[in-house]
């Protein structure tokens, strides 16, 4: 229609800018749509612990960025012994830095809570509103990206994906360092995508400004390198400029590699590669030298503080990969690299079916790379396949580190699904498309109702207070949080100083001093809390480790040490009446204390991080029965019952 009568009257050029201002701006209409969902679900119950801070990690940050304080002096600033040196760099400083810039609007909370100053708990929900944006910020880059390289379809399939997965929606939440980490991360391959598309040397500063912040944010941004080179490499062409077209159509980066490799082939593959590189030494050496200026400047105690600032950085990476034994890792022994965090991504951290969705599409995307050889899927595999490599791999595999793959995943696969939507097929995938979002939408409505009920360590609390007799004498566990928590209100205060309490250090060796241990404190103590699945699910599962110990919760959940469940608290994923439950009892092959009065879907057991922050289950056990110490030693000692 337009090729003949727009002619006439506007010109068919005029037309066809037209329909291309109307495409684009429904295109928008879209994404602001996308973006409008992504922001309820992502902001709906910032306050979801009520100003107690129960995430760990998120806690200590708030106080190292509180404690922060501006030097006197030059001098007193290149000191490691500087108030500005957060001393802590299991994290970058970027966050703790922007946290401290934005504490100057933290007014004092109206939360009744236990903290000293009652400020810190509004910066608490400063951090976690902008952990929010961040995560919206990659929602836009990811279509961005996406759209740049294949189209605009992609990208809002893409980005309305990031949108509705539970994992984003949970980690806006917490005002850590994973949504920052995301955001720098699409940031610094968005502008490395039009490095190489149109090779203008403001998107290679920028890129690397966002490289250096990301390293700044987390170590674990370290693999971007490889994308930055493959965009340089793509964007010089065949010498250290090259035109638009010739970066467009020519200079294969990523040489065909057949199934077999001989010695000879191998060597000349890597001759090619390492001419690459050589050839875009000077720009990847002034790329690398912005980032590097942006990291010093940002995170400049790693070089003030070189000891401090390696000897962390380089603890945790030991303990990632599992060669430094530290209690809070142990959780993954014997799980399967590569297959834990797939199957725990997919049930937990996106839902089913849209995991299952994720990760077969993203393998369709590689096939059709190592088929077609396209640049663009080269260049995304670049990022996302080194990347899982090394996180999917490592002995701790917490799923919030998959999270800067996730974008990567969500394109993938609407690219794939793009390119199979034909005339006969297009309308069956449109269909399929269209369920695996309204139930990831469905999922994440359920995740984020936990928000709008009281934190589960606060009920039981609660319930402590009002159950349990002053002076009792009560035993939790270390390396968990210690219940129950400080209650303030108008009419009283109540601590945990009203009882007795006594630590249980469960994940120390099981020798003869723990035996005695436990014995002593099972015959003293009347009640026994335990405020998460961390301890009990973890030390069940390493039996050769931990003797003993297994068969003290073993006989604690079958009630043959004397004490019986008499209170605990769920808050998990619920929706209309119809509960999702994290099977730990069954997972960690004990006695299923606690059943769902409602309907429920069991659907396994869920990764500890997912749990234990915003909606763990504490036990509370009330002694019913006196047992002697040579009985409860004997059971303890006992390989069956």
């Amino acid at each position: 229609m337009c090729e003949t009568a727009c002619p006439e009257h506007f010109g068919y050029a005029q037309c066809k800018l037209r329909r291309k201002v109307k495409r684009e701006c429904w295109q928008y209409v879209a994404l602001i749509l996308i973006l409008l969902v992504a922001a309820v679900l992502r902001f709906y119950g910032l306050a979801w612990d009520s100003g107690y801070l129960f995430h760990p990690d998120e806690r200590k940050i708030l106080l190292v960025a509180w404690d922060l304080r501006l030097p006197a002096s030059f001098h007193e600033f290149l000191s490691p012994d500087s108030p500005l040196n957060p001393k802590f760099f299991a994290y970058g400083s970027f966050p703790i830095y922007l946290l401290k810039i934005l504490s100057a609007f933290a007014s004092p909370s109206a939360f009744a809570v236990p903290w000293r100053d009652p400020s810190l708990v509004t910066l608490a929900f400063i951090g976690r509103a902008l952990s929010a944006l961040y995560d919206l910020g990659a929602i836009v880059l990811i279509f961005l990206l996406a759209r740049r390289l294949y189209d605009a379809r992609v990208g809002l399939i893409a980005a309305a994906f990031v949108a509705v997965t539970v994992l984003h929606i949970q980690l806006a939440h917490f005002y850590t360092v994973d949504t920052l980490l995301t955001f720098f991360t699409v940031m610094t391959i968005f502008f490395a995508a039009r490095l190489a598309q149109m090779g203008k040397r403001r998107d290679a500063l920028v890129m690397a400004v966002a490289f250096g912040l990301a390293m700044a944010t987390k170590v674990s941004a370290l693999p971007l390198v490889v994308p930055v080179v493959v965009a340089l490499v793509r964007a010089c062409g065949d010498g250290e400029s090259g035109s638009a077209g010739e970066r467009e159509s020519g200079g294969e980066i990523f040489l065909p590699l057949p199934l077999s490799l001989s010695p000879r082939r191998l060597l000349a593959i890597a001759r090619r590669w390492f001419a690459q590189l050589w050839r875009v030494r000077r720009t990847l050496a002034q790329v690398l030298a912005v980032a590097l200026v942006v990291f010093v400047v940002t995170q400049p105690y790693a070089l003030l503080d070189p000891i401090r600032y390696f000897g962390q950085t380089g603890t945790e990476m030991l303990v990632a990969r599992g060669w430094v034994d530290y209690p809070y890792t142990r959780q993954y022994a014997d799980t399967l690299p590569f297959i834990y965090p797939i199957v725990q991504s997919s049930v937990w951290g996106m839902g089913l079916p849209l995991g299952i969705f994720a990760w077969l599409g993203s393998a369709l995307f590689a096939w059709r790379w190592w088929r077609e050889r396209d640049w663009r899927d080269g260049f995304v595999l670049s990022w996302a396949l080194v990347y899982f490599l090394i996180v999917g791999g490592q002995y701790a595999k917490y799923l919030r580190y998959l999270l800067p793959l996730l974008p990567f995943l969500f394109l993938m696969v609407a690219s794939v699904f793009t390119q199979y939507a034909t005339r006969n097929t297009k309308y069956v995938l449109r269909i399929a498309c269209s369920v695996v979002l309204f139930a990831s939408f469905v999922y994440s409505l359920a995740f984020v109702d936990t928000y709008s009920r009281e934190h589960p360590w606060l009920s039981i609390s609660k319930w402590i207070y009002a159950n349990v007799p002053a002076n009792a004498t009560i035993a939790v566990e270390h390396w968990d949080d210690t219940l129950p928590v400080s209650i303030h209100s108008d009419d009283a205060t109540r601590r945990q100083t009203e009882y007795r309490m006594q630590t249980l250090p469960m994940y120390d060796a099981d020798d003869a001093a723990k035996l005695d241990m436990l014995v002593d404190a099972l015959a003293a103590n009347d009640y026994i809390i335990l405020a998460s699945q961390r301890l009990y699910a973890t030390i069940m599962r390493l039996p050769a480790r931990y003797p003993i110990s297994s068969r003290y919760y073993r006989r604690l959940f079958d009630g043959q040490l004397g004490f019986d469940l008499v209170a605990h608290a769920i808050n998990g994923p619920a929706l209309d009446g119809l509960v999702i439950l994290n099977d730990t009892f069954d997972y960690a092959g004990l006695k299923p204390l606690v059943r769902s009065d409602a309907a429920s879907l069991n659907w396994g057991y869920a990764d500890e991080s997912l749990t234990v922050y915003d909606h763990p289950m504490p036990l509370v056990f009330k002694k019913t029965r006196v047992l002697s110490r040579d009985e409860l030693r004997a059971l303890l000692l006992a390989d069956s019952q």
